[in-house]
């Protein structure tokens, strides 16, 4: 092997070990999913898929390419170094998509002002009646309409203490 052989080979050879890394850090985007409506949810988890599958393709791409030049085998590595291209600028602009995508739901998710009850606490809708009973929802239907996220009840120990003074489970 020449030295541009050598170097070639070490450059793919990172260039799929920081696919493979990529490959499992993106598993982590699919913890945003609860975050995301549900109404788009199976759309960005496809995406999501369809993203991850092309990084394995192009970890066997790089894998191939590595021992394509090992073995001196010109024709396959230009192909495949073709292909990978190709699909190359397929993988960024569905990356750049989902990215865009996924920020402006979670986005869209969690900003904004919330008209919330001085007294009961409940949340109304955006652009509905604010003298209509059924534009106010409480905090956990509001949220759980939202987020993928369920609710547990407790007491505070303020409260606990207010309410509950000689059965307080905090003293």
């Amino acid at each position: 092997m020449n030295n541009l052989t050598i170097i070639n080979f070490a450059l793919i050879t990172i260039g799929a070990i920081i696919m493979l890394i990529s490959i499992f850090q993106a598993k982590s985007l699919f913890d945003t999913l609860p975050f995301i409506p549900e109404s788009h949810r199976k759309q960005i988890k496809i995406s999501l898929l369809f993203h991850r599958g092309l990084m394995v393709f192009f970890f066997i791409g790089y894998i191939v390419v590595m021992v394509a030049f090992a073995i001196s085998n010109s024709l396959l590595s230009e192909t495949f170094i073709s292909v990978i291209f190709l699909l190359g600028s397929i993988f960024v602009f569905i990356g750049i998509t989902i990215q865009t995508r996924l920020l402006s739901e979670v986005q869209q998710t969690l900003r904004g002002v919330l008209p919330l009850c001085a007294s009961c606490k409940k949340i109304r809708n955006k652009n509905c009646d604010p003298k209509n009973q059924d534009s106010w929802r409480s905090i956990e239907t509001y949220i759980s309409e939202r987020i993928d996220v369920g609710f547990s009840h407790g007491i505070c120990p303020e409260c606990a203490e207010k309410l509950y003074p000689e059965d307080n489970p905090y003293k």
